[in-house]
């Protein structure tokens, strides 16, 4: 199971089309009504659950169209319509579907998808996850889907926003037999029992195989910055892939300033995260220069968090120079990819 830190900017190449079909649930079997808006409505979705999830379109009537809708008034993400999931205590629902291919052993793959609560909800869910599985799944328990997921996403305060979609991202590798994948929140040990009623709507599910990550140093347009909600978990570490240092200096360069307020209006949403900042270098020149160079990168990260008021105690760095790659030295991509500062976030 990853426990993974959402963060909106990975930068990637993708090797082929997206493999999950009709990804913004735009494929109409019939259109959903009020005696009938299950996933079923599609072509290609459908619950794991005796639970039926929800289906909402642009060209059906009010109780189930889109955006107003017996839940809320929610627009798509992109398209003309989008999947709802209800989630109560002791009563769950998911979206599945077939990919397109099976995932291939050992390749990475890239995991998306935007979640929105609906207006009419009172209380959050703190976990959503993506299980993957050999095969599509039929007729399990509505209380909940006892599981790990593959990819598992936590918020201690809930994931609240109802007014913009809110965008997860994961990195995935694959065991080689993931036919299909189940979404939504999963019961294990991680997530405490919900109180209240909540309604999430789903658009855009996306599954890529990664080719190579794209090195930000090289970088020399300033990313655009997107404004779906950031929404870091517990501990997994990750590349900050918009931070931006000259060569062999450690001052931050003013483009690296958006994706790191992201991770600023986190921790201010979060007192009780810390944060632990790692820095790291290719294996060019000393050792010993690399490692300073490596920490000093990551103080600097560290500086600019407190200087936004985030508590010194909260944060930890350190530099580690070339002794972690993540890819070999022997060429200027390993290089690239090796070059990088990473961060971990943690609760007390």
């Amino acid at each position: 199971m990853l426990i993974i830190l959402v963060l909106v900017g990975f930068s990637f190449h993708l090797k082929s089309q997206n493999l999950v079909p009709d990804s913004s649930f735009e494929s109409v079997h019939r259109l959903p009504t009020k005696k009938e808006n299950s996933l079923t409505c599609t072509k290609d979705w459908m619950s794991p659950t005796e639970g039926a999830s929800d289906y909402y379109h642009n060209d059906s009537k009010r109780h189930t169209g889109v955006p107003r809708n017996v839940f809320g008034r929610q627009k798509p993400h992109t398209g003309n319509a989008y999947a709802g999931i209800c989630v109560r205590a002791n009563f769950i629902e998911y979206v599945q579907t077939k990919l397109t291919d099976t995932l291939i052993k050992d390749q990475e793959y890239l995991v998306e998808f935007y979640l929105c609560k609906a207006e009419r909800s009172i209380g959050s869910v703190k976990e959503f996850g993506v299980l993957f599985t050999p095969k599509m799944t039929w007729g399990l328990t509505n209380k909940g889907i006892l599981a790990s997921p593959h990819i598992e996403f936590l918020k201690p305060s809930g994931f609240k926003k109802k007014d913009t979609w809110m965008k997860f991202s994961a990195v995935y590798k694959a065991n080689g037999d993931e036919a299909a994948f189940i979404l939504g929140p999963f019961k294990n040990s991680k997530s405490k029992r919900f109180r209240g009623f909540a309604h999430y709507y789903i658009d855009d599910v996306s599954i890529n195989p990664i080719n190579v990550p794209v090195d930000t140093a090289m970088q020399a347009i300033e990313p655009e910055i997107q404004k779906e909600e950031f929404l870091p978990s517990v501990g997994r570490t990750i590349r900050l892939e918009n931070v931006f240092f000259s060569t062999n200096e450690s001052i931050l360069l003013p483009n690296s300033y958006a994706e790191l307020d992201q991770l600023v209006n986190y921790l201010m949403e979060e007192p009780k995260a810390n944060i632990h900042i790692s820095g790291h270098t290719d294996n060019t020149g000393s050792e010993e220069l690399n490692f300073v160079l490596s920490e000093a990168r990551s103080e600097a990260v560290a500086n600019y968090l407190s200087s936004k008021n985030i508590s010194e105690t909260r944060i930890s760095f350190s530099g580690h120079g070339s002794e972690m790659p993540i890819a070999s030295n022997d060429t200027d991509e390993g290089k690239q990819q090796n070059r990088r500062v990473e961060f971990t976030i943690n609760f007390n």
